[in-house]
Order: structure tokens, then C-alpha cells, then sequence
């Protein structure tokens, strides 16, 4: 197993990254929080990574800003039902930190609100993982830095939209969502904000 990558940032947009290493380009598939962590980053960085393969696709690397956000990946994993795809949009859909809370208080309505999770999958993540996420907060404390972005000048619209399109929104409905959110706001919303409204809205 790959635990870790170290290297320079070529591409980072909300859905995936390539990191150069060693003359080497390595795609990844990122969140939306590793790409808050990511994208304004100009220094080497280091990726904790994970490599899923399946019969289907084959081989997918996917990256993380952190140790914790990939831990709380695989323990989503690891409850059948969902998979890696499932896993990494729920990390887009929430930040790490709020995700662990609903766990943690068992918020049935908030993990099935996650796009791709339903009402028997979201008691299953409850069920296997509330144990482990509660250990892990009373002994780290609130592991994730961060929080939600700051607003930016431009609302990040075409970057939304085809961040949405690759997580499987289909186009028209993210537009017409993106469309709505846009008009309704009384803020500039950052890229990432965009994408975690409509992914709200979608379920």
C-alpha cells in the first residue's frame, strides 16, 4: 500500500489532483476539504493516499490533506453499502468534522441526507462506526482543522458545475440548482460552497 506521497502539486481541482513525484504524475481523486487544503498551496506537499481496486475500474488512488480525513474514509468503507465513490462524496458533501458529530450523536437524518446513503445504510454507518468515531473524539479532540471557506470574489460556477457533473449530478439538474442558489443568495459563494449546497439539495 502507497501511505503517503510527497511532491508537488501540478493540478488540483474540487474533484481530483495530480501530484508530481519524482518525474511521475500520480492522479488522484480528492474531496472537496483536501481540496480547500490543497489548492492554494504552492510548496511540496505530502498526500496520504489510499488504493482501491475493483473488477470494474480497475485501480483508483485516491488522496487526502490529511491523516484524519483518510482514516474517517476508510472507516465509511469499511460499512457495507458504501464505497470508495460514496465515501469520498460524503466527504464533499460535509466537512470531516461534522461528519464525525453525526456519527457520534447518532444523526440518522444527517447521514442519510449524504447523496448516495439511504435510510438502512446511514443506521449501518451509525451502528459500526459510533463506537470508534466517539473513541476518536474524546481522544483527539476535534482531530480536522479548518472550517468552511471564506467567500471569494468569483462564485467558481463552471468549476462547480463540472465538479458536479464528474460526482454524478447530471448536468441539467446541477445547472438549474446552481441556477437557484445563485439567485436566492445574498453572498458570493466560493467554489466548494457551491458544491456542497447543490449536493445537499440533490439527495
Amino acid at each position: 500500500m502507497i501511505d503517503f506521497l510527497h511532491g508537488t502539486i501540478k493540478q488540483v481541482e474540487p474533484t481530483f489532483m495530480v501530484l508530481a513525484v519524482g518525474g511521475i504524475g500520480f492522479t488522484m481523486r480528492i474531496s472537496l476539504t483536501s481540496y480547500s487544503g490543497f489548492k492554494d498551496t504552492r510548496e511540496p506537499v505530502v498526500v496520504h493516499t489510499y488504493l482501491h481496486y475493483s473488477q470494474t475500474d480497475g485501480m483508483s488512488l485516491f488522496g487526502f490533506c490529511s491523516a484524519s480525513e483518510r482514516t474517517l474514509f476508510l472507516h465509511l468503507i469499511s460499512v457495507n453499502g458504501v464505497g470508495p465513490g460514496t465515501a469520498l462524496v460524503a466527504l464533499s458533501s460535509a466537512l470531516p468534522d461534522q461528519l464525525m458529530q453525526a456519527i457520534a450523536r447518532e444523526d440518522v437524518k444527517a447521514i442519510q441526507a449524504l447523496k448516495g446513503i439511504g435510510p438502512k445504510t446511514a443506521q449501518r454507518v451509525i451502528l459500526e462506526l459510533k463506537d470508534k468515531i466517539r473513541k476518536e473524539l474524546q481522544n483527539e479532540g476535534t482531530p480536522f482543522a479548518g472550517g468552511s471557506s471564506k467567500p471569494s470574489a468569483s462564485t467558481g460556477l463552471d468549476d462547480a458545475l463540472s465538479a458536479l457533473v464528474t460526482l454524478g449530478i447530471p448536468k441539467a439538474t446541477a445547472e438549474k440548482s446552481l441556477e437557484s442558489i445563485v439567485k436566492q443568495a445574498d453572498k458570493t459563494y466560493t467554489t466548494e460552497e457551491l458544491i456542497r449546497l447543490v449536493l445537499q439539495r440533490s439527495h
